[in-house]
C-alpha cells in the first residue's frame, strides 16, 4: 500500500517540483536515530546538493556544545531534540525563523515565535507484547489496567524514567492517562497506579529504551512500555511474534523539533532546512517511503500501516506539555520515592 501511495504522490510533486538550486554547506548536531537521517536528511541532501556535516550526539552534549560555542558558533541548525524547555533555559542559543509551509500545520505544531520548527511526532505511550508468552499466560493484553495482572509481576520491561527520555515520556502518558481530575498528572488515581505498576516491575529496570522492546521480543518479558518509533521500527526490520499495542486508556503524541543556531554562518541552507522540514514533499516522504517508522506533523499525510494505525483508532489525549516540562524533577521525584519503598 505504501508503495502504490508514495509513487503516486511523487508524480503529483514531480509535476509542480521547482529546480533545486541550493548548493554550499551545513553544519548539523543532532541527537537523533538513524530513521531520520535516512528519510528526512539524506533526501534534503540529495535534493539540494548541500554538503552536509552531521555530528551526532545525545540531546544534553548538543546542548552543552552549543552553550560552549556560542561567540563563535560552529554548528548552523540542531536537528530534533529541541523543546520549549530548552530555548527557556538556553535563550541565546537559537534565532528565530518561521519556516515556509508552517501555516499548513495543524495549529498546535505551528510555530508562533519562529525559534522551533515542530516537524515529527514522537510517541512514547506504545506497549510492545511477546505474543507467545502472552498466549501461555491467558492473557489479551490491550490496556494500562492489564499490567497489574498478577501473573506478570516481574515480566514487564521498562526503562528508567530518570535515565531515559522515552521512560519519562511513557511515565507522562501514564500519568495521563491513568489519572483524573483538573490535573491528572497529580492525582491520587494516577500515582496509586504507578505505585501498583512499580510493585509489578518488581525492582528491575532495563539498562536502556532499546532494551525494553528486545528483552520482549527475546522472551525476558512479556510485556514493555516503550516509543512507536521504537517498536514500529523494530517490527518493520523482520520481528516475529510481537505486536505493538496502544492502550485503551488513552494515548498521546508531542512534537519534535529543529532550530537555526544563532549567529551560523549558513544561515541560507539552515532556513531551507527548516522549510524542507515541513515541506509537502519531506512530509510525504516521512508518510509513504517503505519501511518509514516516522509520524510526521502534517497529520492528514500520514498513511497508517499493521504496527502504526492512523489517529482516528486510537483514544488521543493531549499532553501538558508545559506542564511536565516545568515539572519534569518533581515528577521523578515522586517516582524515585515510590521506587525506593
Amino acid at each position: 500500500m505504501r508503495k502504490l501511495v508514495a509513487l503516486v504522490l511523487a508524480l503529483v510533486l514531480a509535476l509542480f517540483a521547482v529546480p533545486a538550486m541550493a548548493e554550499g554547506k551545513l553544519v548539523v548536531y543532532t541527537p537523533n536515530p538513524d530513521a531520520e537521517i535516512q528519510y528526512i536528511l539524506n533526501p534534503f541532501i540529495e535534493k539540494y546538493n548541500v554538503e552536509v556535516e552531521t555530528m551526532p550526539m545525545g540531546t544534553g552534549e548538543c546542548y552543552t556544545r552549543l552553550a560552549a560555542e556560542k561567540d563563535a558558533p560552529i554548528a548552523d541548525v540542531m536537528f530534533g531534540g529541541v523543546e520549549s524547555t530548552w530555548t527557556h533555559d538556553y535563550p541565546d542559543l537559537f534565532q528565530a525563523y518561521v519556516a515556509n509551509g508552517n501555516d499548513k500545520l495543524p495549529a498546535e505544531y505551528q510555530n508562533p515565535d519562529g525559534l522551533i520548527t515542530y516537524y515529527i511526532l514522537g510517541g512514547s505511550c506504545v506497549m510492545i507484547v511477546n505474543e507467545e508468552l502472552e498466549k501461555e499466560l491467558g492473557l489479551n493484553i490491550t490496556c494500562y489496567q492489564d499490567l497489574l495482572n498478577p501473573a506478570l509481576k516481574g515480566m514487564i520491561a521498562s526503562a528508567d524514567p530518570n535515565a531515559s527520555s522515552s521512560a519519562f515520556a511513557h511515565l507522562c502518558n501514564l500519568l495521563l492517562a491513568m489519572g483524573d481530575g483538573e490535573n491528572p498528572y497529580e492525582s491520587e488515581a494516577a500515582w496509586n497506579y504507578v505505585a501498583a505498576l512499580i510493585d509489578q516491575l518488581d525492582g528491575s529496570l532495563t539498562s536502556g529504551s532499546s532494551a525494553v522492546y528486545k528483552g520482549v521480543a527475546n522472551g525476558e518479558y512479556v510485556v514493555g512500555l516503550s516509543y512507536e518509533i521504537g517498536v514500529a521500527g523494530f517490527i518493520s526490520n523482520g520481528a516475529e511474534g510481537v505486536r505493538a499495542v496502544y492502550p485503551t486508556e488513552g494515548v498521546c503524541w508531542t512534537p519534535v523539533g529543529s532550530s537555526i543556531i544563532n549567529g551560523a554562518k549558513n544561515i541560507d541552507n539552515a532556513k531551507l532546512f527548516m522549510d524542507w522540514l515541513i515541506s509537502d514533499e519531506c512530509q510525504t516522504n516521512m508518510a509513504t517511503a517503505e519501511g518509514s517508522v516516522l509520524r510526521g506533523v502534517r497529520t492528514d499525510l500520514f498513511v497508517p500501516t499493521d504496527y502504526m494505525p492512523s489517529f482516528d483508532t486510537l483514544n488521543l489525549k493531549q499532553e501538558d506539555s508545559e506542564y511536565t516540562d516545568a515539572n519534569k524533577q518533581t515528577i521523578l521525584d515522586h517516582w524515585n520515592d515510590l521506587w525506593n519503598k
